[in-house]
Formats: C-alpha cells, structure tokens, sequence
C-alpha cells in the first residue's frame, strides 16, 4: 500500500494485498488462502489507522467465502469478466465488514473514531475502479509466480530421487 501512496486518486490506492488475498482464494487448490489473509490483514492493520483486527477478520471472511464460491458454485475458468465481478462482490463484502467492525468498536467504546457508511459509499466506485485497473496485471504476475515455484517444487522432487 506504501508503494502507491504517491499515486492517490481521490484519496483511494489500490490494495494489492487485498487483489492477492483474492487470487489465492479463488485458485481452488488448497487452504493456503488462511495464511496469505492473516498475513495481508495483520500488514493492513498495522498500516492503517482504524482499530486493529478490521482488516485481519474482513480479509479472513471474504477470502472464506470467495473459496467457498469458487469451488461450490463456480464451474467456468478465471478470465477478466469473472475476476472484475468477484473483485466488485469482494470489495462490496470487505467494506461492510470494516465498516461494521469499526462501527461495533466505536459503540463498545474501543475506538474514538468512526467512519460514517457515507465515506464509505462515496469513495466506494473510485477505489473500485482503481483496484480493478490493477486487477488483471497483478493477476498475471500471481500466475506467473505460481508458476514458477511449482517448476522449483518439481524440479527438487526429480532431484531428490
């Protein structure tokens, strides 16, 4: 997130970790998904600065949900069209559950800020479409990295032998 803070439109940065997080969930293979979400959400609560525990526990349900879809209900390939509509549906769930957690902290008196659901919504369709300008380019550099490191893991178990 600190590498765009220079490149803000309308306040708003795209949240790579976020893109990331989503991109494990939606693979299908395993439960590797937890670890990248509780990663990404610990780095995103220490890097804002709302109460912590938002990102961690939004970043955990969408991702648990957006595997429970993919490998449920979702029979056709990732392409473009399919990533832009779970980034819409993941990014809608994402903001409702920081908005409800920081609303919840707020009223047990946790936290002494709040943004109201109106901040939410107005910034909502800018930090959409700058997360999915990024989208498909970080999309291709997971698979690339996925990629590679299955080669490495093949590659040692023929060496192993």
């Amino acid at each position: 997130m600190g590498l765009f803070n220079s490149l803000q439109i309308q306040s708003q940065i795209p949240n790579l970790l976020f893109l990331l997080t989503l991109f494990f969930a939606l693979e299908k293979k395993d439960y590797d998904f937890f670890f990248i979400a509780l990663i990404s959400g610990l780095f995103l609560d220490f890097y804002s600065g709302s109460f912590f525990g938002g990102f961690t526990l939004a970043l955990l349900a969408v991702s648990l949900c957006a595997y429970l879809f993919a490998t449920n209900v979702l029979v056709v390939e990732i392409n473009w069209k399919t990533l832009s509509l779970a980034l819409l549906a993941a990014l809608v769930f994402l903001n409702l559950i920081i908005w409800a957690y920081q609303l919840a902290a707020f009223k047990l008196g946790l936290s002494f800020q709040y943004t109201g659901i109106k901040i939410f919504v107005s910034k909502f369709l800018v930090g959409f479409l700058y997360n999915w300008l990024l989208l498909y380019p970080v999309y291709m550099i997971f698979t690339f990295l996925h990629k590679f490191v299955d080669n490495l893991s093949i590659r040692r178990r023929g060496v192993i032998r």
